[in-house]
């Protein structure tokens, strides 16, 4: 029969009650921070897939973000395309009644103070603001687009933006694509480009009986090419029929009486405010887009907060059920412990 000894009897039930105590910390912690997982060690599979989670969502946070700035930059300019589209439809009705012979020339000066006022209405819109921002210079969004002439300063960028996972979208148009119409005006192509250049061995070769000919000919002085440098440095917006220009010529037109050139403007102000309904339609389009997207962001913001909790969360009634249970085995091992040491001993070790 083995002989157990009073140190050994010691160690084990202090090695017992340590054990009791640290598993009861653990459980008082979690009761604390009502998390079952306190350490990585604890679960590590639950735990990178609870972190992987909480990195999705807030990435979201951020996403959701950006789809607030990409309604707000959408919503203006859809907005302002919209006061654009009423002042022009405004302009062609004024065009309308002028262009027949029910007027006279005074009516037609004093109503051009009104496409006047139109052009200014129309050229605020074009320098419109979101926060300090223009929303229609392109990457220029600190510069002012148009000037008092209606000439556009900004540039055809289009601001891309990030509202999901590798999915961006535009959320600018820029002036030219609102202000300007399709119908350029081209440069002609420089003549000299449709002439080969010359290479001498495509050219047939002198005749021997001409040679001494042509050696005795004086040689006149060589004329000096013109240039034919193409001038591409011509801003291509200055040949362009835009809205501005057309609101101009309803203006000199109603004020010198020339409902010719009135009515020639009905068929420019039509394309006009088609190509802003058109604007307005893709405006609306990737607004759809943007509060579709931020739908499915919000679903997976839920799903995976419910999915961190069934990983992380503790479930409180078995949590404090453990804890009564623990305390009860701890208190056990005290009770065991009076009958092989003393108080003072047991105390010590509590």
């Amino acid at each position: 029969m083995t002989r157990v000894s009073e140190n050994s009897s010691s160690a084990s039930l202090q090695f017992s009650i340590n054990k009791a105590k640290k598993k009861m910390e653990d459980l008082q912690v979690k009761g604390t921070t009502l998390k079952k997982i306190i350490k990585p060690s604890d679960d590590p599979m639950a735990n990178f897939q609870g972190l992987q989670a909480q990195s999705v969502n807030k990435d979201n946070t951020q996403y959701l973000r950006n789809i607030g700035y990409a309604l707000s930059q959408l919503n203006t300019t859809e907005s302002t395309l919209e006061q654009l589209a009423e002042l022009l439809v405004k302009a062609k009705e004024i065009a309308i009644q002028q262009s027949s012979d029910f007027y006279g020339g005074n009516i037609r000066k004093n109503v051009s103070h009104e496409i006047i006022q139109i052009r200014n209405q129309a050229l605020a819109l074009a320098n419109k603001r979101l926060g300090n921002r223009y929303i229609f210079s392109g990457y220029k969004t600190l510069d002012t687009p148009f000037d008092k002439e209606g000439n556009y300063k900004g540039d055809f960028g289009h601001i891309q933006l990030e509202i999901a996972k590798d999915f961006f979208i535009p959320i600018n148009v820029h002036g030219q694509e609102v202000f300007f119409t399709d119908n350029n005006i081209k440069y002609p192509p420089h003549p000299l480009k449709e002439f080969n250049e010359f290479h001498p061995s495509e050219n047939p070769p002198i005749p021997s009986e001409n040679k001494d000919e042509l050696k005795n000919q004086t040689p006149l002085p060589a004329r000096e090419l013109a240039s034919v440098t193409d001038d591409t440095s011509r801003d291509p917006f200055i040949t362009k029929n835009n809205i501005f220009s057309q609101l101009t010529t309803l203006i000199s037109a109603l004020e010198n009486n020339n409902t010719i050139a009135t009515q020639d403007l009905l068929e420019k102000i039509d394309e006009s405010i088609s190509r802003i309904i058109t604007m307005r339609t893709r405006l609306g389009s990737l607004v759809n887009t943007v509060l579709h997207t931020q739908l499915q962001i919000d679903t997976e913001n839920v799903e995976n907060q419910d999915f961190q909790s069934k990983l992380m969360d503790a479930d409180v009634a078995e949590l404090f059920s453990d804890i009564t249970k623990q305390q009860h085995i701890l208190q056990t091992a005290y009770q065991t412990g009076k009958g092989l040491m003393n108080k003072s001993l047991l105390n010590f070790l509590s």
